[in-house]
């Protein structure tokens, strides 16, 4: 099927935006369901640990503390600290730890695998992440052009290179 006018095309991508929207809210509504591989998680430890004790539990949190070791977990702005034995590695103050374990009581946690991940690889993701947005924008912007006039986006007739992109941000030249 073609999508021969601008409305179809419009009416198109409005409709799978909302599908992907509903995905979200309903992947966001599932409940623990162990036998499924949803565990319970920090949202669910934080509004109610004692239910879930004895139980399989999936959470991620910051180490705050080495001995014992503690983490941090989150919900939103609410919080809750576990203890976690039966780690092999010690990890540091500040790591961040992806944990599957027992929860047991007094807040404790009886580790049986454990993901350690370096608090610098947050940093590093997130700022090569701004790198390749960035560049992909710079190279967008610099291949195609929006026509006010018709309403769409097209292809330039010359593509800018980078160094012409920028120049047409800052000074907003668009000779097309």
């Amino acid at each position: 099927m073609m999508l021969g006018s601008d409305r179809s095309r419009a009416l198109t991508v409005i409709t799978l935006l909302l599908i992907l929207l509903l995905l979200f809210i309903w992947y966001g509504s599932l409940s623990p369901s162990p036998e499924k591989g949803r565990f319970p998680g920090n949202d669910e430890l934080i509004d109610n640990y004692e239910k879930y004790e004895e139980d399989e539990v999936e959470i991620g949190g910051e180490v705050i503390e080495t001995d014992p070791l503690t983490i941090e977990i989150e919900s939103g702005d609410r919080t809750l600290q576990l203890k976690l034995v039966g780690l092999e590695e010690e990890p540091d103050r500040g790591n961040r730890l992806s944990v599957f374990g027992t929860a047991e009581e007094n807040k404790t946690i009886q580790v049986q695998n454990a993901i350690i991940r370096p608090s610098w690889r947050y940093q590093y993701m997130y700022g090569i992440s701004f790198v390749g947005a960035a560049w992909v924008g710079l190279r967008l912007i610099g291949g195609w052009r929006f026509d006010k006039e018709k309403f769409v986006f097209e292809p330039r007739n010359n593509p800018l290179t980078v160094k012409e992109t920028i120049y047409f941000l800052i000074r907003g030249d668009d000779s097309g």
